[in-house]
């Protein structure tokens, strides 16, 4: 992924090749106003469209400048007598502002009233410029940039003491921006975000280890390694130094304009990126391990830098599917803005990146799928995202919603109308008394509050090199089956390599909502950092096995904790496990999608009292 992964693209690769632009951006003096009239089929709000390429100048230092490819959605009932609210919006990474994402939701706004600026990210399309991973030094100024060139002199765009009211939608890449752009930019009065990291060094370096002292566990930069998250960063980055062969962006300019020697050195091997981004993917492939300066990097262009600085309303729309961006990193953002009192909701939806289509009602916008107006009006996502602009954008009542909701696959959707069926709703998160603690029992059995337990332990391999490894999925846009094989390739466990603890089954059916957890006595023998995975399974009547969302939580213990009980925080999810199933907890060394720990090793996980393992639900007796 975008060097760092940073990137987050979601739409298949064929949307990318679609989307591709023509090379290099207009020069400032021949940029075009184009306008357009598009009637809305169903009658609400007709819109024009304005498009144009606007100068901004970005970098750390205030002195790189670049031409930003943008389109401006006018709904017919914005005038200087009536102006209303806008909306910013930019896209996936490898895509553009011309994307169905982009224009599915841009369309759904201005017939809905809203003037809708949206624009291509730097690197990519006719907008010039590197990919620069949504950072805080150059995307988030260019963004501020666009709303003081383009909405702030309409007397159509509503205006207050503040400026322009401006409101930001997006997911994946899109979504990224819209916090950091929060705390930089005081018009920005509410942003929905979706699909996107918390903390970048997470999704690039994931460590699921909870720090002690972090009450939440959620706290994704307290641990200084992780275990770097390969397949998924190596896929966006290979993307993002395609773009300039492709006619996208214009890095190698931008680097030359630079004036900095080893900028212009490095643009032949990474054409796509500023040579400091090149430097930490090199680092993290060539190791394992990042630096002070890949991790201040990685910061810049991190939610969890500039959380203590939003105070708008915030929307977070996650995919329980989503093995790039998972529940954790909307989760950490939620309590962090909730712990401040920041007006923020929660919605889990179905699907994520990796190939996951939305389901039917629902409108996930982040799919690749173009939707009509009429389409969108129909849906659950895309009514969720409206009424929360409406409420806090023109002040209408019942806009907000529940503080969480979350898609529940094990629920019937009616087939028409939108799915609000198919979510359950709370008031606050975690759910209030909905988790029941296990302890680890003899060498695999888990066993409930009560029950009794057996001291025992488990030993498991780490093999020379890191490989074979387990097999979770294959990260990719398409799908976690669509490589190797076109066939459902189901996750794997290598002989050796895993220890499994699995529960009785349970008497009802049990709905588990939320983030697992875990306290472990384990330990090691090669005097080095203790790498593992944790995920959790569902065991069926017959013994057949499957991996909740093909979801893994990585840990990294360092070598001088070692030895001391490792409190981890699993990857969340929404899950029922049906009358006679049973819940198990796999621990293993190893995952195709990662950066193994290479030299051999052998781990003890020592079972009985002080062993546990927390599941999100509510066990009930007879």
């Amino acid at each position: 992924m975008s060097l760092l992964l940073g990137a987050a693209l979601l739409a298949p690769l064929a949307p990318l090749a679609q989307a591709a632009p023509a090379p290099g951006p207009v020069p400032v003096a021949a940029q075009r106003v184009r306008s357009d009239h598009v009637q809305n089929a169903h009658g609400k709000h007709s819109w024009q469209t304005h498009e144009r390429l606007v100068r901004v100048t970005t970098g750390p230092d205030d002195d790189i400048a670049i031409d930003l490819d943008t389109t401006l959605y006018v709904p017919g009932n914005a005038d200087r007598r009536h102006p209303q609210p806008a909306i910013l919006m930019t896209h996936g990474f490898g895509l553009t502002k011309d994307s169905a994402e982009v224009v599915s939701t841009a369309r759904f706004f201005a017939a809905h009233g809203y003037v809708v600026l949206t624009y291509t990210s730097s690197g990519f399309g006719d907008s010039g410029g590197c990919v620069t991973l949504q950072s805080a030094d150059y995307d988030v100024k260019s963004a501020s940039q666009l709303i003081d060139k383009v909405l702030e002199p309409r007397r159509d765009v509503l205006h207050d003491g503040r400026g322009a009211v401006v409101g930001t939608i997006g997911g994946s890449y899109g979504g990224g921006i819209q916090l950091p752009l929060a705390a930089a930019d005081r018009r920005i009065r509410t942003s929905v975000v979706g699909r996107t990291w918390n903390n970048l060094i997470y999704s690039l370096d994931p460590n699921n280890r909870v720090v002690p002292g972090d009450r939440t566990g959620l706290t994704h930069g307290l641990n200084t390694q992780g275990v770097f998250k390969q397949e998924w960063t190596s896929l966006f980055y290979a993307l993002g130094n395609t773009q300039p062969a492709s006619g996208g962006g214009d890095c190698p300019g931008a680097k030359t304009a630079s004036g900095d020697p080893a900028e212009i050195a490095g643009a032949a091997s990474c054409p796509g990126y500023y040579l400091a981004l090149c430097r930490t993917y090199d680092l993290l492939t060539s190791t394992g391990d990042s630096d002070a300066e890949s991790r201040r990097l990685i910061a810049h262009a991190s939610a969890s830098t500039y959380l203590k600085r939003v105070d708008v309303p915030v929307l977070l729309v996650q995919g329980q599917s989503d093995t790039l961006f998972n529940l954790n990193d909307a989760t950490a953002t939620y309590l962090a803005l909730k712990r401040r009192h920041v007006p923020v909701g929660m919605i889990w939806n179905s699907g994520g990146h990796g190939g996951y289509n939305s389901q039917p009602g629902e409108c996930e916008a982040y799919d690749g799928t173009l939707r009509s107006v009429r389409r969108m009006d129909r849906c659950y996502l895309s009514l969720r995202s409206l009424g929360w602009m409406d409420h806090w954008l023109r002040g209408a009542h019942g806009g907000r919603g529940p503080a969480f909701t979350y898609y529940r696959d094990w629920v019937k959707y009616r087939g028409h109308g939108p799915d609000d069926e198919q979510y359950g709703a709370a008031a606050r998160f975690p759910l209030r008394r909905h988790a029941t603690t296990f302890t680890l029992s003899g060498s695999n059995a888990l066993k409930a509050p009560g029950a009794k337990v057996t001291a025992g332990s488990a030993l498991i391999t780490n093999p020379t090199g890191g490989d074979p490894a387990a097999y979770s999925e294959t990260s990719n846009f398409s799908g976690p089956d669509s490589s190797p094989s076109s066939a459902d390739v189901p996750p794997q466990e290598v002989e050796g390599q895993f220890a499994a603890f699995t529960s009785r089954p349970f008497r009802r059916a049990v709905s588990a909502v939320g983030i697992p957890s875990a306290r472990l006595r384990i330990t090691n023998t090669n005097g080095r950092d203790m790498v593992f995975f944790a995920k959790v399974y569902d065991v069926d009547r017959a013994g057949g096995v499957t991996l909740i969302h093909r979801l893994i939580a990585p840990v990294r213990v360092p070598a001088s904790a070692v030895g001391k009980p490792v409190r981890i925080r699993l990857a969340g999810f929404a899950h029922r496990f049906r009358k006679g199933h049973r819940v198990r907890l796999v621990l293993c060394t190893t995952d195709q999608t990662s950066y193994n720990a290479k030299v051999a090793d052998v781990l003890t996980i020592a079972t009985g009292a002080g062993s546990t393992f927390t599941l999100p639900a509510r066990l009930r007796k007879r």
